[in-house]
């Protein structure tokens, strides 16, 4: 008797999510992260450009416009918003000081131009991603909308390893190597760790083909944690939690592509 219930619910299960006819999409980027940590001196400018590296990333796309049978094309929710489930890999293997201190021609600039980071990061988020055009209009074959900008928010658990060396030398046979605040082994937080994030950002697709979208997207992305560059020193200038910027771009296809019915 249980058998023929489980499968008359699994059948009612299955026809109940395609009458939603739910869209999906998958996707895949590459682009470069600048991670903003203690490495280098907040606000200049060789900080924010120069400590970056490759990132990698792959999604899937949930969105709802074909949601129920009968087209509106006044639901924000069915006709602009997506959710965004994305598999993210930030690789930052050259991480250094920059700044007045670090240029400075004595031993302690010395020090800190020697001392180089590297974080790898894992990042597992979802993310809202609101677009000014009715995606109807913009995935429907025959529509003339090529472009259609969005706006995304998002979290994301971050699972990441850091480490640090020295030109100089071993730092760990002698200390003092590194800068005088990274001597205290308190003031270093080394290994895998993980952390919760926050983002926002805006972006645009381009429509390539009926089924094919180029994406370009910028994001900020902010860090609950102070320890993902490995350095936790006690001083003003090491207080703020990290962050970086995203640029990536990437394609989409539309995996299930219906034609909407209209009533």
């Amino acid at each position: 008797m249980k058998t023929p219930i489980t499968i008359i619910f699994i059948i009612v299960f299955i026809l109940e999510f395609k009458a939603q006819h739910f869209t999906h999409d998958i996707g895949g980027f590459v682009g470069s992260s600048s991670l903003q940590s203690d490495y280098g001196e907040r606000g200049h400018f060789g900080s924010e450009i120069n400590n970056k590296n490759m990132s990698f990333s792959v999604a899937h796309y949930l969105s709802f416009y074909n949601r129920t049978l009968r087209w509106d094309p006044n639901n924000v929710l069915h006709n602009h918003l997506m959710v965004k489930t994305e598999l993210q890999y930030i690789k930052n293997t050259d991480l250094e000081h920059y700044g007045y201190y670090a240029s400075k021609q004595t031993y302690g600039g010395e020090q800190l131009r020697a001392m180089k980071g590297n974080v790898r990061m894992l990042n597992l988020g979802v993310n809202l991603e609101y677009f000014l055009r009715p995606l109807e209009e913009f995935v429907y074959p025959y529509s003339d909308i090529s472009f259609n900008p969005f706006f995304t928010f998002g979290i994301q658990y971050s699972f990441f390893n850091n480490g640090v060396n020295s030109d100089l030398g071993d730092w760990k046979q002698d200390v003092t190597l590194l800068p005088k605040k990274y001597q205290d082994e308190n003031h270093l937080a080394l290994g895998s760790g993980e952390t919760f994030a926050v983002n926002i950002g805006l972006g645009t697709r381009y429509k390539l083909t009926k089924k094919l979208d180029f994406v370009a997207q910028f994001n900020y992305m902010y860090f609950f944690s102070d320890r993902v560059d490995g350095l936790q020193a006690a001083v003003f200038e090491n207080k703020n939690n990290e962050w970086a910027f995203n640029l990536k771009v990437g394609v989409v296809y539309h995996l299930n592509f219906s034609t909407p019915l209209f009533y």
